[in-house]
């Protein structure tokens, strides 16, 4: 399992779900950044970073992924508490896009300033704002995202299986939903699979205080504080390419660790992002 290429004829799909409920305001650990602003901040990086993957030119994405943004907590475009496609603009509405459209519709392309001392600033794409508001309706973006993960992996049944990440900073509110807790949702998503083995579920748990130490691709949940255990729970093991990357990027994986992050810093979201979804790409 988990030895496809991705390729364009069978391209692979990464959907994120994203907390926008209202504990997102909260000041992230000891930055200067709300949670939502830094989870936004770190997912529109990695969605370049997956364009960086698969351009054939300089310019160019080449179609060898489709992605999707669920937010849940508050509904920007919708109004009120629930889950909705969070891509802006030309994008609204979209629950999975390919790349060369992500590619050429950003809602904004912005100044950021650079890592290298003296270095001018970057400009970069945006693709999802951060905001915040209501409760946490994770099991019904579970759901929502996990109907449109079926339908890919119906029209790709030989593809690397379908990736999900979980962005999230505190409790489930609405389990259960419609009958099932968030334990059955996530069985249900990761039951959804293609010819390469079943989706994978990651979740990475952001929390406001800087105190602990961060906690990435544990084989165990001891120590977590709730609802850590849960997500720890429903996550799935690290398939072996993830490992290999995981290990490349310097961060330790023990047997058995899972696709789970808790208390990441800037820095160490970005690269559970990262390990999550690069894998090998080819014509």
């Amino acid at each position: 399992m988990y030895e496809r290429d991705i390729s364009r004829r069978d391209p692979g799909c990464v959907v994120f779900l994203l907390d926008r409920s209202d504990s997102m305001k909260q000041a992230w650990g000891n930055s200067r950044e709300t949670m939502a602003e830094g989870a936004a901040r770190a997912l529109n990086e990695t969605l370049l970073e997956l364009l960086f993957t698969s351009q054939g030119e300089p310019g160019k994405a080449r179609h060898y992924f489709d992605v999707g943004v669920f937010g849940y907590g508050l509904r920007p475009v919708g109004g009120g508490e629930g889950v909705e496609p969070a891509f802006g603009g030309k994008l609204a509405g979209q629950p999975l896009v390919a790349l060369p459209d992500l590619r050429d519709n950003p809602i904004a392309v912005r100044e950021m300033p650079s890592v290298d001392v003296g270095a001018p600033p970057s400009r970069v794409p945006v693709w999802v704002e951060p905001v915040h508001g209501h409760r946490t309706p994770m099991c019904q973006a579970v759901a929502v995202a996990g109907a449109h993960v079926y339908e890919w992996a119906s029209a790709h049944p030989d593809s690397f299986p379908p990736i999900i990440i979980n962005i999230t900073d505190g409790m489930v509110t609405d389990s259960p939903y419609e009958g099932a807790g968030l334990d059955e949702w996530a069985q249900r998503l990761v039951n959804i699979q293609t010819s390469d083995g079943p989706a994978l579920l990651f979740n990475i748990f952001l929390t406001p205080a800087g105190s602990a130490q961060p906690v990435m691709f544990p084989a165990t949940d001891r120590g977590l504080p709730a609802p850590g255990p849960d997500l720890f729970r429903i996550s799935s093991l690290l398939p072996p390419p993830m490992v290999a990357n995981a290990l490349s990027a310097g961060i330790p994986v023990e047997p058995g660790g899972r696709g789970f992050g808790f208390n990441a810093d800037a820095t160490n979201l970005v690269r559970f992002l990262e390990v999550g979804t690069k894998v090998d790409v080819r014509d």
